[in-house]
């Protein structure tokens, strides 16, 4: 009973070492194997991430596009915007200024005048591009933090001008208007000038308050719709060092 284990043990030892022979003359091929293995999983890696990596840029380009097009458009419309609200501003300060200017005797060029100052120029943002890259979570593909960072600054720049330009609506026409309706017949022509001292409505109070509304409400949006045209610019600029 004793000599059991002893066999056991010998069949093991002979067992190991036909193994151990066995792998003393085929390691090369063990190892040779096991190499391939792994090269083959490090290639699969590889090629699936540049796959994927080809796939970011690509997408990322096609959002380049979409974004360089969308505020390309906005600065076209801003510099209309800018031109035209300068105009309002410098009729304002015309309607303003009344010492300097001799008493308006005709109705047509005041009331031509009047109708200008109270336009609304108005900045409406293309941003399909940039609402589709929010939405889809694909703004990771924008690669430079740089860009990134003037494009959320420029929509919110945006953001601000939307708030300004309701702001001023509700002001024209909750406080503004109404006076200038009751005391302005604003028809584009009036077939008879009306018999009255333009001159000292110009002085009164509220009117030149009411011009005072609509100038520093049109300097603070024309400082807005400047620094968005600055900000679209440098967004362009940084856009043509990333497209192919």
């Amino acid at each position: 009973m004793a000599k059991k284990p002893a066999i056991a043990d010998t069949k093991s030892v002979t067992s190991f070492g036909k193994v151990y022979n066995l792998f003393r003359e085929s390691w090369p091929e063990y190892v040779i194997e096991v190499i391939v293995i792994i090269f083959s999983i490090t290639i699969s890696f590889a090629f699936d991430e540049w796959k994927d990596n080809r796939r970011k840029k690509e997408l990322e380009q096609t959002y380049l596009k979409g974004l360089y097009s969308d505020i390309e458009t906005d600065l076209s419309q801003l510099q209309e915007v800018i031109s035209e609200t300068q105009q309002v501003i410098q009729k304002a300060k015309s309607l303003s200024d009344v010492n300097s200017q001799a008493p308006i005797s005709d109705y047509n060029q005041l009331a031509s005048t009047v109708r200008f100052v109270f336009k609304r120029p108005r900045f409406i943002a293309e941003d399909a591009t940039f609402s589709d890259l929010k939405s889809t979570g694909n703004m990771q593909v924008i690669s430079s933090f740089p860009l990134k960072k003037s494009i959320f600054d420029y929509y919110k720049q945006y953001e601000t001008i939307v708030q300004v330009e309701t702001a001023e609506l509700e002001t024209t026409n909750m406080v503004v208007a109404p006076y200038v309706l009751r005391r302005f017949p604003l028809a584009e022509k009036a077939n008879n000038a009306p018999k009255t001292n333009w001159a000292a409505i110009m002085g009164e109070a509220e009117f030149q308050n009411a011009l005072l509304i609509r100038r520093s409400t049109r300097e603070e949006l024309l400082r807005d719709y400047q620094q968005s045209l600055k900000l679209g610019k440098k967004i362009l600029a940084l856009i043509k060092s990333k497209m192919n």
